[in-house]
């Protein structure tokens, strides 16, 4: 399971882009570490619970930057065995723990940054190297910052070996008994008969242009790209297709595009700031969304610094997605079937709060005899999932529903975390 967690920078960032927007940057050494705690709740299952640590280290010379930082995800939980109408009666817990590594080193100037970055993540049946690169520049009067970066994966998936299977509707899952070998701990190695390693490219784009259109007001917009080529299902996943119950099938190719709107509002005479974004988003499976988010920052003396949010977002499911009942009656669509609930119609609303400590050191004097500043953060976001019916003119319910949310619980899902950044 690949899961990502969205940090929650937002309601910090709006202040953070209006200080350095119209200051110069100072360069400074420092360390950020944050541990995330992700719990969901699932109908008639264990549940999904995900414990995030990270830490990040940064070295910013007057011309050279450097940074190390190291993430691990320990996963642990219950899914159903087999996406179907019943798909509770049945279910497969399951533990793994992925580790990622990256660097980044780069070069500043007076009004432009280019930074190379690269990473590896390892876990047990999914391998990745990536490499890319990011470019920044301040226009002359520095009111207008341009940025753009690219990134390419080089991925391997463990799947079960159904080189001999003829039928789509014949395949078979990888089960957690099945040999993942890896050569050097870096690339896979199949075992003819048991398990084969596929391929998966991903090229990520994107662009954002910050604009400062008032002394404290800042606007910026992101489009993104993304294309993946190679496998791209869940090897575990089982769907119930007219009385069978194959590895769920999916394009092997995808084409991703966003586009982002951010606004950022100073109060001076509240010390507080508004931030607002939208974002649309398309791809070639045929799943559109939007989402909207509102957030509020509030000093509270010198050191205290509340931040509230909300969001909402909604898509439509792909082209190829139905609920569990009308792949058990109708059979695939386009050949292709899945019970990924990402790729499902889906109505997700988030609120929450985060508490920052910042401590700075005046009139050079530093915090515990060594630090610029330090930030302590703690925050927490509730959220409230809603799966709807992939087929508007059924009365059906029973299918991605039955398998992860209960009909009458209202908290899905809740965030907790725990932060500390020290420059120095």
């Amino acid at each position: 399971m690949r899961l990502q967690l969205s940090g929650y920078a937002a309601a910090l960032a709006g202040l953070y882009i209006w200080s350095h927007a119209v200051a110069p940057a100072v360069a400074d050494d420092r360390f950020d570490f944050t541990t995330t705690w992700y719990q969901e709740r699932r109908r008639g299952q264990k549940g999904l619970t995900i414990i995030h640590p990270q830490l990040d280290f940064g070295i910013d010379g007057d011309t050279v930057t450097f940074g190390l930082g190291y993430a691990a995800d320990i996963v642990t939980g219950a899914t159903a065995a087999v996406y179907s109408v019943d798909a509770t009666t049945a279910a497969t817990e399951f533990d793994d723990v992925r580790h990622q590594g990256k660097l980044l080193f780069g070069f500043r100037g007076s009004r432009a940054v280019l930074t190379f970055n690269g990473g590896i993540a390892n876990e047990r049946d999914y391998l990745s190297l990536s490499a890319g690169a990011t470019a920044a520049i301040d226009l002359p009067g520095k009111n207008t910052n341009l940025s753009l970066s690219y990134t390419h994966s080089f991925d391997e998936v463990c799947d079960r070996d159904n080189s001999e299977v003829i039928s789509t509707l014949e395949r078979r899952a990888l089960v957690g008994d099945d040999p993942c070998e890896k050569k050097s701990g870096v690339f896979g190695r199949d075992t003819p008969g048991m398990t084969v390693w596929h391929e998966l490219s991903i090229d990520t784009f994107q662009a954002t242009l910050t604009q400062n259109l008032s002394p404290t007001l800042v606007g910026q917009i992101s489009l993104f790209g993304q294309v993946l080529r190679g496998f791209q299902a869940n090897p575990y996943r089982r769907v119930r297709v007219l009385g069978n119950e194959p590895q769920e099938v999916l394009p092997e190719v995808r084409g991703r595009a966003a586009v982002s709107l951010r606004v950022n509002k100073y109060l001076p005479s509240l010390r507080g700031a508004m931030h607002g974004s939208l974002r649309g988003y398309s791809d070639t499976w045929g799943v559109n969304s939007g989402t909207a988010e509102l957030a509020y920052s509030q000093y509270a003396g010198r050191a205290l610094l509340f931040n509230f949010r909300a969001r909402i977002h909604q898509q439509s499911e792909a082209e190829f997605f139905k609920d569990a009942f009308f792949y058990e009656v109708e059979g695939p669509a386009r050949a292709f079937f899945t019970g990924d609930r990402e790729l499902a119609p889906i109505r997700n609303i988030l609120a929450g709060a985060k508490l920052s400590y910042i401590a700075a050191g005046e009139d050079g004097e530093n915090v515990l005899g060594l630090f610029d500043e330090i930030m302590v953060n703690i925050k927490g976001d509730l959220l409230f999932l809603n799966e709807l019916p992939a087929n508007s003119l059924s009365e059906n319910r029973d299918g991605i529903d039955a398998q992860f949310l209960t009909s009458d619980q209202l908290l899905d899902a809740f965030v907790l975390q725990f932060g500390i950044l020290a420059a120095y």
